[in-house]
């Protein structure tokens, strides 16, 4: 999703978003929330621990619930009118009109993604997931992994098998704009580069993506 349908990567925005809520007292939380960034630069620890820190950080221990919610519905208006790719909201017109069956497959946590892909007119979407309370509100900690790179295609070949789907019958077409998808683009039968590489580099041409 994230600048493939979207022009700006989203989660950060939405840890801005949700700490200015509420007379924004976890704004002066941001500093460590950088510092935290550059530590996974460094490569101290992985983009898992990296999400669920600044959750709990900018968020607090649930990041969805009841009272959390206009917040996460005024975030996700703000995205849809201001950072979504207008070529991508063409190709998703078309690819609907043609009955392709559209999936929202990202990084991006479930907190918010799921409300986008609704929105933007997927059918489903693929998100990194949450742990949750009895009451059915979301946690910061992530249940499982972190959705990217090759947990993009377990989570796939998970959801095709739930919904009966054989592999074999289907032509799936990925988008993506970032290296970190090469197992999803080795799954797909097509892959189709957008922003940052719309012009393939050559590592990208030799293995046939983006044709």
């Amino acid at each position: 999703m994230d600048r493939t349908v979207t022009v700006a990567p989203t989660f950060t925005p939405f840890l801005v978003h949700m700490a200015a809520r509420d007379g924004g007292w976890r704004m002066a939380m941001l500093p460590f929330w950088l510092l935290a960034m550059l530590g996974y630069k460094l490569g101290l620890y992985g983009r898992d621990g990296l999400k669920r820190f600044g959750l709990w950080l900018m968020v607090g221990g649930e990041v969805r619930n009841p009272r959390l919610q206009p917040s996460i519905d005024a975030f996700v208006d703000r995205q849809m009118a201001r950072n979504i790719r207008p070529g991508a909201l063409q190709q998703i017109a078309r690819d609907r009109a043609s009955g392709v069956l559209l999936v929202l497959l990202t990084a991006a946590p479930e907190i918010y993604a799921a409300a986008m892909a609704d929105r933007l007119g997927f059918a489903v979407c693929i998100a990194t997931r949450h742990k949750r309370t009895a009451s059915g509100a979301l946690l910061a900690e992530i249940d499982g992994r972190n959705n990217y790179g090759a947990e993009k295609v377990r989570r796939t070949e998970d959801w095709l098998r739930e919904s009966g789907l054989d592999r074999g019958e289907l032509l799936i077409t990925a988008y993506t704009d970032h290296a970190s998808d090469a197992p999803i683009l080795d799954f797909a039968d097509q892959g189709v580069l957008v922003g940052r590489f719309a012009r393939p580099s050559a590592r990208w041409q030799q293995v046939g993506w983006g044709k």
